[in-house]
């Protein structure tokens, strides 16, 4: 019973270290006091305008920085082909787009998000009245990992390129910290959706573990029931001490510490033997003192009185009394549904957040390798995207960039499957208990589960699953074959246009060379012809 206390906490106080960074930064507007005494979101206007005035100086750097580097730029379009120039203008400010969604949506969720966490804190203690015990201490780990690895990636990146790639000699290129701001805000409001949806998750999953305790136990409770009545029935063969030596018995897993602590048994020897049926154990398993001799009576010593016997002990199963589990089932159930609420609020919540993020790694994951290209091509690329004329840098990036693209697809794939098998897991129950009362219960929960399945989407556009990221992969090979063709009918028109005026420099030169050979030659005729004539 001591247990149980933390298994009711608040889920925000694994946030703690979270919270705090994304408040110094200006991810989240929410009340710091109140977060540190009460662990709750509440609306704080002191932190509205704190997080707008944030955004506004954010936005003042970001075009400074783009003024300041922009000198590469403007000879990008004389230079290179159209295409080049126009990719790079648009996504140039795609960062910016993407962090500004993420401020403003967090802005207008500010009172919702406070309003989600206290649902999942109801249903924490509704689980626990269940004695579904859910850890959140992983909660804490799993956010330090993720900033761990935030700092990690964003640092390497930023040092790498400004030592690399950067002026550092004129003090404007200071402005490059200001780069790695929109990814780093981007990270931060990512963490809060993955770990809040791991949660999730955590909370789908301990209701099927129950569901699958329940099936176990009622398992075990017929497997000892057929055992029992096997040994008593009158009909039923007797196993004996000749019968064992033939027959090797039933070797379960699950009580692989009481073989041990019995004595005197070869497990080893045990598990092919128990690998049909391992619920079921041999009442001669527990019928062994600690040298190995049988204490069961046999019909060769009828009157054998046996000194020290052990007592097999089967708890009642709960579902052998469709009446007392409905209930469970019920509130098991009603939390699967609150659950599925929580999960389609928290993506209403992140909708566009999760839309920008998804449609910046695509233009972000194509444009960089198009610009590894036109790097190796010795083409100029725009100044931001000055990272894709190292081949290692641009490895990090794009690790960085579709980590986190995949890590949500993957993490909302799962959170759907989840909440998808309680189904299977309940009707498990119907079918081991084999009782008409049990089957009706089960029916009719079951059809309310298929009507409350979750399944995450970007605003609607594609959903979170594995599929989409098969798509998205397809997408990007299509569009780089196609971008890196179009520079190469570029550079190809381009090196025919100057190769045609050369031509028509030489053409013209030859021709001027021509036309003062010819003059040469008529001055010399004129000069000859006038020397040859004699004077009257």
């Amino acid at each position: 019973m001591s247990q149980a206390t933390p298994f009711v906490q608040p889920l925000l106080l694994q946030f703690q270290q979270l919270f705090f960074i994304s408040k110094l930064v200006g991810v989240l507007p929410q009340d710091l006091d109140k977060f540190r005494q009460k662990n709750v979101l509440e609306k704080s206007r002191n932190g509205m305008f704190y997080m707008l005035g944030i955004l506004i100086i954010y936005v003042v750097l970001y075009n400074l920085l783009i003024y300041s580097f922009g000198e590469e730029d403007r000879t990008l379009k004389a230079s290179q082909s159209t295409l080049t120039f126009v990719i790079g203008l648009f996504l140039t400010y795609i960062g910016l787009i993407m962090m500004a969604t993420d401020q403003l949506t967090a802005l207008f969720n500010q009172g919702k998000l406070g309003d989600l966490y206290e649902r999942i804190r109801l249903v924490d203690e509704r689980l626990n009245q269940e004695k579904c015990r859910v850890d959140n201490s992983c909660i804490s780990r799993r956010i330090r990992i993720m900033l761990v690895l935030t700092f990690i990636f964003e640092i390497s990146i930023l040092i790498a390129t400004y030592i690399i790639l950067v002026d550092y000699t004129q003090w404007l290129s200071l402005l490059w910290i200001v780069s790695a701001v929109p990814t780093f805000i981007n990270t931060l409001d990512k963490i809060w959706f993955a770990v809040s949806l791991y949660a999730l998750k955590e909370r789908f999953e301990a209701i099927n573990d129950t569901l699958e305790d329940l099936v176990l136990e009622h398992e075990k409770y017929k497997a000892w029931l057929t055992g029992d009545d096997n040994s008593a029935a009158p009909g039923n063969q007797i196993r004996t001490a000749d019968s064992n030596e033939s027959q090797p018995p039933q070797y379960d897993s699950n009580l692989e510490y009481l073989y041990k602590e019995l004595g005197g048994i070869d497990v080893g020897s045990l598990r092919g033997s128990g690998s049909k049926n391992r619920n079921r154990v041999a009442p001669i398993a527990h019928s062994l003192n600690s040298f190995g001799e049988t204490i069961i009576p046999t019909p060769r010593k009828p009157h054998q009185i046996n000194s020290n016997p052990i007592i097999n002990v089967a708890h009642e199963s709960e579902l052998s009394n469709a009446t007392k589990v409905e209930e469970k089932l019920n509130n098991l159930c009603q939390v699967h549904d609150e659950i599925c609420e929580i999960g389609k609020a928290m993506n209403g919540l992140w909708s566009y957040p999760i839309l920008s993020l998804m449609a910046y790694g695509f233009l972000i994951f194509t444009a960089q390798l198009y610009f590894l290209y036109c790097a190796t091509q010795s083409q100029s690329i725009p100044s931001l995207f000055r990272s894709a004329k190292n081949p290692f840098i641009t490895v990090i990036v794009l690790v960085y960039t579709s980590g986190k693209c995949i890590y949500l697809i993957y993490l909302s794939w799962k959170t759907s499957l989840a909440s998808k098998r309680t189904g299977i897991s309940l009707h498990k129950c119907g079918v081991v208990a084999d009782d008409n009362l049990l089957y009706e219960i089960v029916n009719h929960l079951s059809l309310k589960l298929l009507n409350h399945s979750v399944d995450f989407s970007a605003c609607g556009f594609f959903t979170l699953d594995m599929e989409t990221l098969y798509g998205v992969s397809g997408g990007i090979t299509s569009y780089l074959i196609i971008l890196i063709q179009f520079n190469l009918a570029a550079q190809q028109a381009k090196d025919a246009i100057q190769s045609f005026n050369s031509f028509n420099d030489t053409a013209g030169l030859v021709g001027a060379a021509t036309e003062m050979d010819n003059i040469s030659s008529t001055l010399y005729d004129l000069v000859t012809t006038t020397k040859m004539t004699p004077i009257n």
